[in-house]
């Protein structure tokens, strides 16, 4: 279910932090909030700088990125309109533990962490339904990485496959397709798997019948398989 971002008038998650709120509670994000646009490929925040607020995502997604010592890169989670970008600011963490970059063309509204939380001490409404969207957040953690330590390479894709087929899957009369560009290398870094890796497993998919490839198109032709296969 969608519902109307009362700030921006944007389309967003019905859990997200601007919905069912009250005229007075949203005067008060009126005269502090900012709107941030960046292109494709753009960084937001890089891991390690100050955390100066919070961010919604209005349009567009966003990956969370986090490098290892020896460089290496792992998309933690992918971001869609409605989620929030900063959860840093509620442990009061000084800067950002991950890097994020826009995978499209996106919006995003800016809240400064002073001005957010003088907001939380007058509505503690909105601080409940904050609670609810970490509880979220740390539950949906939790369950990545429960299941995905448990599986094997070829186990990881399809359960990951299945996962973005459910979220971001349009129907197509010959299956569904992921309305979502990924490279191979994006693939494996959500995986944590290597790229020739991804790009051995996809084949491999292709020529099982589960899926099929066209240029950077990805149309899922058998769910079930991936959902046995992923579990």
């Amino acid at each position: 279910m969608k519902e109307i971002c009362a700030l921006c008038q944007c389309h967003i998650k019905e859990n997200a932090l601007f919905t069912h709120l009250t005229e007075r509670q949203l005067d008060a994000f009126k005269d502090v909030i900012a709107f941030v646009q960046r292109k494709k490929r753009e960084i937001i925040v890089m891991e390690g700088d100050e955390c100066k607020g919070l961010y919604i995502i209005k349009s567009g997604r966003v990956k969370l990125i986090r490098a290892s010592s020896a460089g290496k890169e792992q998309i933690i989670k992918i971001l869609n309109p409605g989620d929030l970008l900063g959860f840093e600011v509620f442990y009061d963490g000084k800067t950002f533990a991950t890097s994020a970059v826009a995978m499209e063309e996106t919006e995003l509204c800016f809240i400064g962490k002073g001005n957010f939380f003088k907001i939380l001490e007058k509505e503690p409404d909105i601080a409940r339904k904050l609670i609810i969207a970490m509880g979220r957040e740390l539950n949906s953690a939790y369950e990545r990485i429960g299941s995905l330590g448990l599986l094997n390479a070829r186990e990881k894709l399809a359960h990951l496959l299945y996962t973005l087929a459910s979220e971001y899957g349009v129907k197509k009369d010959n299956g569904v397709k992921l309305n979502l560009t990924l490279s191979r290398l994006e693939i494996a870094e959500l995986l944590g798997i290597t790229q020739e890796t991804s790009i051995r497993l996809l084949k491999t998919f292709k020529e099982e019948g589960i899926l099929d490839i066209k240029r950077k198109e990805i149309i899922i032709k058998s769910l079930e398989k991936l959902r046995l296969m992923g579990e």
